[in-house]
């Protein structure tokens, strides 16, 4: 890790190669928080270059290990999208395009034989669709936690909650997105 607090160092300094190896690392985990809250890609782009702007010049202010870059990296990634979307009111008119787009990432993205793609479209669109009508909190930390893979901690701090709180909240999360599962497998 001595290495990234080296390479955070040489950008806080300006160092251009530095700057660019951080962001080739994390513009795919900064990219898909961006489209889990905008759900269009040219929306999770822009918000995702407004992210690495706002990193770049708050970089300074960053005196944390490696450990918590991370995390505060989705912080502001996650305030950069809930911006965007107060801003120009984005959620209600991508839900549809949404929806369709998972559709044609799947296309894109997979190479398999039709029937195990059209399987797995289903499924992504089933488990977006559950994901959707859970508490929009309880959502934030599926998505940071279980997507992401952050620790409770982070989840917690990126948050503004209490650990207990965030561990508490995973559960009933997790069960409340099964049975919403279940459910809309029963409607298909």
């Amino acid at each position: 890790m001595q290495n990234f607090d080296a390479n955070i160092a040489f950008c806080q300094e300006g160092d251009a190669p530095a700057w660019e190896a951080l962001v080739r690392h994390y513009q795919g985990r900064v990219y898909a928080v961006a489209w889990y809250y905008m759900k269009n890609r040219e929306e999770a782009v822009d918000a995702a270059q407004d992210t690495f702007i706002k990193v770049y010049a708050q970089l300074d202010s960053f005196r944390g290990s490696s450990e918590a870059f991370l995390p505060w990296l989705l912080k502001i990634t996650r305030n950069c999208c809930i911006d965007r979307i107060r801003k120009n009111k984005t959620r209600k008119r991508y839900e549809d395009e949404f929806s369709q787009s998972m559709s044609l990432e799947n296309q894109e993205d997979q190479q398999s034989n039709p029937e195990m793609q059209l399987l797995s479209e289903k499924s992504v669109s089933l488990f977006y669709r559950a994901l959707e009508k859970i508490n929009p909190v309880n959502r934030d930390i599926v998505l940071l936690k279980d997507i992401q893979g952050l620790k409770l901690k982070d989840v917690a701090r990126i948050m503004s909650l209490p650990v207990g709180t965030i561990k508490s909240r995973s559960s009933r999360a997790r069960i409340e997105l099964s049975r919403l599962l279940t459910e809309l497998k029963g409607q298909n």
